[in-house]
């Protein structure tokens, strides 16, 4: 017994199972696609006795498969079977006949278990499985299920300002975020690692402006991502008095938002004494519907009257209303949201 290496100029990659056991490491098995919805050798039945397999491509125990238009393949008959029988279409991948051919592989009322031997040189990946009736020699249209998968794309690595296109399925790291593309774009995840708290620096919005707090003003933002929920915390403490704008008081996320339900969070805001010494409490909302990368709205409860018939509301929070927003004053937003 010894070890042994390659490729080497001395000791040359020289064998089909050398080639077999290196690059079945460079991929996985499965069929070649990004959506596994998709056609790609998929395999169809339409009540005879025979199957087809669509046009497409896949890996096999580090060989590549190609299928360039639909094929045929006998169905092996249960005609004198007393109860219904469970098949495979199968990617058989053979040393002894060099090659990667579909295999109609039958089973009884389980389906058969599947080959997966590169040291014998047989491996098999199945794409379909088939029901034949009792007594019958055919597989209907409604008695095949999918059984492919799809192979998967090597990770990408590099930085928000050089992203490759999205492909679906395929995950990007991003210093310790990855994300996930779905084919239009890359979806965060989760950051890996100790999941400590992150900053960033909110951007506060009236309607489309964005408001200046004052040069030197506390505007902190903090997050954690765990799985996909992100939890918030922002303070603000100006140093400055902005224009009285008329839209209300909205403030950046770190991360996309989910765009099926309000999200909710707790807001605080106490005046510094010489403002008046005023404070408030009340709820800050993501609207998806506005947009699903900031608070959209800052309200607070009112109330005409301390009995069971007063009448009860609530206001947008503006730069001068219900109160002006000052020099010292301290705004608090604490909460969590679903990530997209």
């Amino acid at each position: 017994m010894a070890f042994t290496s390659y490729p080497f100029s001395s000791s040359p990659l020289s064998t089909e199972a050398q080639y077999a056991l290196t690059a079945s490491r460079w991929g996985n098995d499965g069929v070649h696609t990004d959506d596994i919805s998709s056609t790609t050798l998929k395999v169809t039945a339409n009540g005879t006795s025979n199957v087809s397999i669509a046009a497409g491509s896949g890996f096999v125990n580090g060989a590549t498969v190609q299928n360039d238009a639909a094929y045929s393949l006998s169905v092996v008959s249960n005609s004198g079977g007393s109860a219904a029988r469970k098949d495979l279409v199968v990617l058989r991948y053979d040393a002894s006949v060099d090659s990667i051919l579909p295999v109609y592989k039958t089973g009884g009322t389980s389906a058969p278990t599947l080959t997966n031997s590169p040291g014998t040189g047989v491996v098999e990946v199945p794409l379909a499985e088939c029901t034949v009736a009792a007594g019958s020699t055919v597989v209907a249209s409604g008695a095949v299920v999918d059984r492919r998968w799809g192979v998967g794309r090597p990770v990408s690595y590099g930085t928000a300002t050089s992203r490759p296109p999205s492909r679906k399925g395929q995950l990007r790291v991003e210093g310790n975020d990855i994300y996930l593309g779905d084919g239009s774009g890359w979806n965060f995840v989760a950051t890996a690692g100790d999941p400590t708290y992150k900053t960033y620096t909110p951007v506060w919005t009236a309607g489309s402006t964005t408001i200046n707090w004052g040069s030197g003003s506390q505007n902190i933002g903090r997050y954690q991502v765990l799985g996909k929920t992100c939890f918030v915390k922002i303070q603000l403490i100006p140093t400055g008095n902005p224009p009285a704008y008329p839209d209300p008081v909205g403030v950046s996320l770190p991360l996309p938002s989910q765009n099926k339900m309000r999200e909710l969070f707790s807001f605080s805001f106490t005046q510094a004494g010489d403002n008046g010494g005023q404070s408030a409490l009340g709820t800050a909302l993501i609207y998806p519907t506005e947009s699903v990368t900031k608070i959209a709205r800052i309200r607070i409860p009112l109330s005409s009257g301390t009995s069971s018939t007063a009448a009860v509301n609530t206001m947008n929070v503006l730069t001068n209303d219900p109160f002006n927003i000052h020099t010292g004053d301290c705004i608090t937003i604490t909460g969590s949201f679903e990530l997209a």
